[in-house]
């Protein structure tokens, strides 16, 4: 059907903006004509024009035909934030027919954006490929939904089932698959990992292989194992240390948070709703947070997955065998997807309903 086959363009051209306009969502618009397209946009980058804007922008400044039909797969925003409301927009530009993927669970639209266009006389409808466009912007929604950020955990084994080979860091995946891991990186507002695992991989946690943004680098180390000359802290990054330890030498711009508890309690601190990830932002400067991918070890990554608190798992398991070592996590139940990148293959796991055809990248 044309409104199905525009709304699949709208996704098409809002995925675009992944790992550039965070927290705020990805958003696509069409303006067609007698199933023609006339113009097309999409959200650029964070603070920047939404796709609105920049749709009607290329359509130009002539007349709107009175029959044109604007797509979009998120609600138009309703209040004044970085930019002005996209409903009053396309209402001074003369839009009558509105077509949206969902509604903005964003308390300052929810609604507003349809009620208002309503209330100027544009024909709306609503709920065109749902499931999918609230499926791009998971992160988005949860963020304003379940007031924490969408947590994907991610993990690669060998084909035996071990984190590592009898104790000691080992090369599990292939560089194809490195770079896929990237890509997820600059998808993500901020990466997450446990002392232990920055005490013996040294990782520096930043995207190299691919374009886009590093994320946030938070380190939840209850022991200060994590040495000062750590990559992690390398200033390339801004990186939040949470610690129970007593004060130790650390690069300047490192932010030191003290108040964390145990570990196993500190999971379920760091994303409740009471204290919650934005609150340790907030508190050092930091921009809210709506996405982390946790690529800790097995304890940090037992811990998420026992607290029930993740949104989404990727597996990488390697053609290599330890025959010992630290075992890998286990998720029960299939996954939602599965794909071989070179040798390796990657398996998807979500924490509760997803399209079909989902996938992560």
């Amino acid at each position: 059907m044309l409104r199905e086959a525009m709304m699949r363009r709208c996704l098409q051209l809002a995925r675009n903006g992944a790992g550039a306009v965070a927290p705020n969502p990805m958003v696509g618009a069409v303006l067609a004509h007698d199933g023609h397209v006339l113009a097309e946009g999409w959200h650029r980058t964070y603070g920047g024009p939404h796709a609105e804007v920049e749709c009607l922008r290329a359509f130009g400044d002539g007349p709107m035909p009175a029959d044109a039909v604007l797509y979009v797969n998120l609600e138009p925003c309703a209040h004044h934030g970085k930019t002005p409301p996209c409903t009053d927009l396309l209402i001074a530009r003369g839009v009558k027919r509105l077509v949206a993927g969902c509604e903005d669970p964003n308390p300052l639209t929810g609604g507003k954006g349809f009620a208002r266009a309503r209330e100027a006389g544009v024909e709306v409808a609503i709920g065109v490929l749902r499931d999918e466009c609230r499926w791009l912007n998971r992160r988005f929604i949860t963020f304003h939904e379940r007031q924490r950020p969408y947590v994907t955990l991610k993990w690669a084994r060998s084909a035996d089932g071990y984190l590592d080979d009898h104790g000691k860091p080992a090369r599990i995946s292939s560089n194809d698959t490195d770079l896929h891991v990237h890509k997820w990186r600059a998808e993500e507002q901020a990466i997450l990992v446990g002392g232990r695992t920055v005490l013996t991989d040294d990782p520096q946690l930043t995207v190299r292989l691919v374009e886009g943004r590093s994320p946030i680098r938070i380190v939840m180390d209850r022991r200060g194992l994590s040495p000062a000359s750590a990559r992690v802290f390398d200033g390339a990054a801004p990186s939040l240390l949470v610690t129970e330890a007593e004060e130790t030498p650390l690069p300047d711009g490192i932010i030191r948070h003290r108040e964390g508890p145990a570990l196993q309690e500190a999971v379920a601190v760091l994303l409740g709703k009471e204290i919650g990830v934005d609150a340790y932002m907030s508190r050092f400067g930091l921009p809210p947070v709506s996405s982390i991918l946790v690529e800790g070890g097995a304890t940090i990554l037992s811990a998420f997955l026992a607290s029930g608190l993740w949104d989404e798992a990727r597996v990488i398991t390697g053609t290599c065998g330890f025959g010992g070592g630290t075992t890998a996590p286990v998720i029960m139940g299939p996954a939602v997807r599965t794909v071989m990148c070179g040798a390796d293959r990657i398996d998807l796991f979500v924490n509760g309903d997803a399209p079909d055809d989902a996938w992560a990248w």
